[in-house]
């Protein structure tokens, strides 16, 4: 199977102190898709993804389970919020659900499209679907929900989640910007898990409503920051 993944300048912007590299919408990073249905393009990678089993030793050198040992298991962090005040976070990465060695180029820029993306963020990686789950001690967060890690190599695996507002188990309640004036506020988790630590950003996106209509229409986003750990 393969696919085109589109860089999203918005969504690095709003994770300027998170993760980097080309990751996949569901838990590589925040590097593909639209916000609020707006694209914003920077660069592009070609990838052609092969489904592999738990042991089988991907091109890497490793496994998708080699990979999940040094991942796996509980970790937490101190949180510092970007409004004031700390509290601990805790992640917890549960068994693996299924796994792909992800073959990833540069792909050639096309006219009207984007300019091709970095090398460094098209590197070979394996993606490995888990259970996450994620909460602080104060009880902002109490949440799980299912990622996908993106290990480029052993004790470096990185996730990225879109965090549904509506469906929240925590206390947590966007407050770094007001939602009642704009279209659409989003928020996400990155993070990155190796075999000691834990580190990512939450962060956020609020897109302003449409001025105007057609080809002299614009859409305008803000990001805001919510903590790092």
């Amino acid at each position: 199977m393969s696919e085109r993944r589109w860089l999203s300048l918005a969504f690095a912007a709003a994770t300027s102190v998170g993760l980097l590299g080309c990751g996949d919408g569901a838990g590589g990073g925040p590097q593909g898709g639209q916000i609020g249905g707006v694209q914003v393009a920077e660069g592009a990678c070609d990838e052609e993804k092969e489904d592999i089993g738990a042991d089988d030793v991907s091109p890497l050198g490793f496994s998708a389970r080699e990979a999940l040992s040094a991942a796996s298991g509980e970790r937490s962090a101190p949180l510092t919020w970007a409004k004031g005040g700390s509290t601990t976070v805790t992640v917890s990465v549960g068994e693996l659900a299924a796994a792909r060695f992800v073959r990833s180029t540069v792909a050639s820029g096309e006219p009207g499209g984007a300019e091709p993306a970095l090398a460094a963020d098209c590197a070979d990686h394996l993606q490995i679907d888990v259970p996450l789950a994620f909460s602080t001690e104060d009880g902002a967060f109490d949440e799980s929900f299912a990622v996908t890690l993106r290990v480029p190599q052993v004790d470096d695996a990185r996730f990225y989640h879109r965090i549904d507002l509506s469906a929240l188990q925590g206390s947590y309640e966007v407050t770094e910007v007001d939602p009642a004036q704009f279209r659409e506020v989003v928020v996400s988790l990155s993070g990155t898990l190796s075999s000691s630590a834990v580190s990512g950003t939450i962060s956020g996106i609020a897109e302003n409503h449409p001025v105007g209509s057609g080809p002299e229409g614009s859409v305008s986003a803000q990001p805001f920051d919510v903590a790092e750990f």
